[in-house]
Order: C-alpha cells, then structure tokens, then sequence
C-alpha cells in the first residue's frame, strides 16, 4: 500500500475492530517482504527495514561475552491508540500533523510524568531488565516490558517511531548518532520517499513546549525539516546545529498559539554515527 492509500484507508475507520484490523493487515504486509538481519548499537548506524520478527535489534551494546537480547515490538497497543486518534480527529492530513500526537502516544506508553523527572531511576530500571534478560540468556525482550516499568530511552522511543512511521508508509530511517554529543538515536523521515529531499529529523525523546500567560503549557512534537547542507553534514558525522526557528513558526501557524506565549525547548546539535565511518551505500542513501 502507498502513504496516500494508507491514510484514505485511516480516515475511512470507524470501529475499533476495523482499526486492528487495519493494522494486523499492515503488520504482515512489513512481515512479508522483511529479510532477516541484525541491528542495533555495534551493528549498524542507520537502518531503514521495518523492525519485524526477523530483525534482531540490538538497542544496548553486549556486555562482556553476554549479548544484547532481540528487542521485539510484539504489543499492538500503541499502535491501536495512535491510528484511533487520527482516524477519529480527522485530521491526518500529513506528516506535519502527525508529529505532535505520535510524540504523545510513545511518552503515553513508554513513559510517565513520575520517571520523567527521575531520569537516574529509569536508567536503573532499564539497564536492569537488558542485564537480567542477558544474564538468563534470553533472546528476547519484549516492549511490554518497558511500557509496564516505563523506563524507556531513546532507542526504544526511535524504534517505536520507526515502526509506526513504516506502519502509514512513511519512509523512515532509524539513525544511531549523537544529540549534543553524546550517543543518542533518532528518526529522520522522507516525506517524498528515500533518496528524495527533503529529510526531516524527529526526535520523540524531545518537546517544543509553548506557556501561555496564563501558565498553561503546550507540548509539540520535535522535528526540523533539514536543509540538503545539513543532512549531508550530518551524514559525515559532522555535529550539525538545528535551528527550530521555522518549525516553531509552523507549529504558531497550524495550531494558532497566541502570539504572547513563551516557547521552550532543548537547543541541540545532531550527528549520524557515534565514531565509525558510514560506508558508501549508507552515504548514497539521499542525494
């Protein structure tokens, strides 16, 4: 199915039955054409297959001879609320839309207000559950397991993003690279398709928040379409700075946010790769 198929088809579902229908039906399409092949940190830096069942995703590095377990996204669940919202709000009317509820969907399920501000103890718990999986030798780790401890990180926020993307047909890649200099990883999508500018960089661990005079606060999806300069920059493993001026115009623009309001947000700077040098194929991947 295209991207525009996929949303007429979203847009049309009325019923919850018809929603996880939708999607069961998209699952074994990504299923069906999906090559066995290992991911993650220490194999690959970017990657743009749909995380299936034959993916071996590496999120952490091994530790010592114990190796990482698979991480797998067999829960429907977040798949189901997203696709409900926008076939109910009827406002899908592309990516620029999507952004905003798809960052809120992946906080609801992998995090909560309460760890959030306890970045320490959610480490803990994360890198627990990936010791003990690997200290019992277990292949696989599934993402309900981080959605009930809500101690997800970048990794698994930017796979769940990756697969969503690919679930609408959005061409996406899942990139392991660096956010202000340290190890980070990222989606960066192709609204016209891979190998087409422009590229535009999402980053669902991160907000663009707006206050208004009142103190209310409203939170954005973090994205940047990148200029043909930038993401090649990046691609080189240059750190490349993002400037959110016009996505901030956009979000003032599409949502009406009074012009009074104070907006709030993480200046950063992004990189593609955490030391290595990407090889000729992922280089040639965008031109």
């Amino acid at each position: 199915m295209t991207k525009d198929e996929i949303k007429k088809d979203i847009l049309e579902l009325k019923t919850d039955e018809e929603i996880i229908s939708f999607i069961k039906f998209r699952m074994e399409e990504l299923e069906n054409i999906a090559q066995e092949k290992v991911v993650g940190q220490g194999y690959t830096t970017i990657f743009d297959d749909y995380i299936s069942s034959k993916v071996k995703f590496k999120p952490v590095a091994s530790l010592d001879s114990m190796e990482c377990p698979n991480l797998v996204y067999d829960d429907i669940l977040p798949y189901f609320e997203l696709i409900k919202e926008l076939a109910t709000e009827k406002t899908y009317l592309n990516e620029f839309f999507l952004f905003t509820p798809l960052m809120f969907e992946i906080f609801n399920y992998m995090s909560s207000k309460e760890n959030k501000n306890n970045i320490g103890d959610t480490l803990i718990e994360r890198q627990l559950l990936y010791f003990n999986a690997m200290n019992t030798d277990r292949e696989t780790l599934s993402i309900k397991e981080f959605h009930e401890n809500k101690c997800a990180f970048c990794s698994e926020n930017t796979g769940l993003a990756h697969n969503i993307f690919k679930i609408l047909g959005i061409d996406s890649r899942f990139v392991i690279g660096k956010r202000n200099n340290e190890n980070h990883a990222f989606n960066i999508i192709f609204p016209k398709g891979y190998g087409n500018s422009p590229a535009v960089l999402f980053d669902s661990s991160f907000t663009i928040n707006f206050t208004n005079k009142l103190g209310n606060m409203y939170s954005f999806g973090y994205f940047k379409v990148l200029t043909d300069e930038e993401y090649h920059n990046m691609l080189l493993g240059n750190s490349t700075h993002i400037d959110l001026k016009k996505s901030i115009t956009n979000l003032i623009k599409y949502y009406q946010m009074p012009p009074d309001c104070v907006i709030n947000f993480e200046d950063a700077s992004y990189s593609i790769g955490i030391g290595e040098q990407l090889n000729e194929e992922d280089s040639n991947q965008y031109h």
